[in-house]
């Protein structure tokens, strides 16, 4: 009502003073003066609308920190707190947002450097061709930190050459990719869901001549037992996955969507460790996200064919978790 009123109240100013112009023009200089002194008025009205509308922004934008100095000064008070105490109190509260802030701007400098790099990757492993790969971060697809690593870790000088996924997309030409540059053979072995999405890789992968590097397989979801958390929830089927996968460097988990189950990501370790070789490593994309992060505390704290997962690092919202060996854990000896 008051926003409402202060509008009108400058419209009306700007009609009366328009008003004595015209009057004035016309000769009507009584007229014109009597306008004049009604515009004044409807000027001062306006303004001092307005000014207390700001007073009323900057009452409710100051209301976070009055709330913050009573709750400081509601626990000092009776536990008589000295000053120092108390800005310690303030700078407890205040550290998780500086934090958060100083984090975004790290990641806000570091893009233009992940962008040019994967673009030199482009230029390694793809070539002078005119196919484009699928844009990331977009659509569920890895973002750039992350392909970037990946690639990296095929590239790099202990060569992860045997590759499984769940969920299909940019991260298997990439690491198909990356493959076909280093030689002496390698494979990525993806689990999709989506028979649709898993021909479009599969296309994908043809155009970019890379099939002999990966290979799609369709695994719908099926409602799986998953005895750690005491549940039955949707997972890949594994009825098409080959008994020869054995001794995989590196697991990436990008499925199943969130939306099928509170922990959807968890089962991809107890399911797939048999499968990956000590000091494999895990990369679980999405860890931004609140039950991403929580499927990390879980793995952390399980115990699969003796082995247990260790946080190495976080690559952009991604996080990379390393298997132990048998020996790491305590537990016996690998034949």
């Amino acid at each position: 009502m008051t926003d409402a009123l202060r509008k009108l109240t400058w419209v009306v100013a700007w009609l009366i003073a328009l008003g004595a112009a015209t009057a004035g023009l016309a000769g009507a200089t009584d007229v014109a003066l009597a306008l004049l002194a009604l515009a004044v008025l409807a000027t001062g009205g306006a303004a001092f609308l307005s000014f207390r509308a700001l007073a009323d922004v900057v009452r409710q934008a100051a209301a976070p920190s009055r709330r913050l100095a009573a709750s400081v000064a509601a626990r000092a008070e009776p536990q008589g707190l000295e000053a120092a105490e108390v800005e310690a109190i303030v700078q407890r509260r205040i550290q998780p947002v500086h934090a958060g802030i100083a984090g975004l701007v790290r990641q806000i400098d570091h893009q233009p450097y992940v962008h040019t790099e994967l673009h030199r990757r482009y230029a390694q492993l793809i070539g002078a061709t005119d196919e484009p790969m699928p844009v990331l971060g977009a659509n569920w697809a890895a973002t750039a930190p992350t392909i970037l690593f990946l690639v990296d870790e095929i590239l790099g000088r202990d060569a992860r050459r045997t590759l499984v996924e769940c969920g299909s997309g940019a991260s298997t030409l990439w690491t198909a990719a990356a493959l076909r540059h280093r030689g002496n053979g390698g494979h990525v072995w993806s689990l999709e869901s989506d028979a649709a999405y898993a021909e479009v890789t599969r296309e994908n992968l043809k155009r970019h001549g890379l099939e002999a590097w990966a290979t799609v397989i369709d695994a719908p979801l099926v409602e799986t037992p998953v005895a750690e958390l005491g549940t039955v929830q949707p997972w890949y089927d594994l009825s098409g996955w080959p008994d020869d996968v054995v001794g995989a460097d590196l697991l990436f988990v990008d499925g199943p969507p969130g939306v099928t189950a509170k922990m959807a990501r968890f089962p991809a370790v107890p399911q797939l460790m048999p499968s990956l070789r000590d000091g494999a490593l895990v990369v679980l994309d999405d860890t931004n996200r609140p039950h991403e992060r929580a499927v990390v505390r879980h793995w952390r704290d399980l115990h699969v064919d003796g082995r247990r997962l260790r946080v190495v690092k976080t690559v952009g919202r991604s996080t990379v978790l390393e298997v132990g060996s048998r020996q790491d854990d305590g537990g016996s000896p690998a034949p």
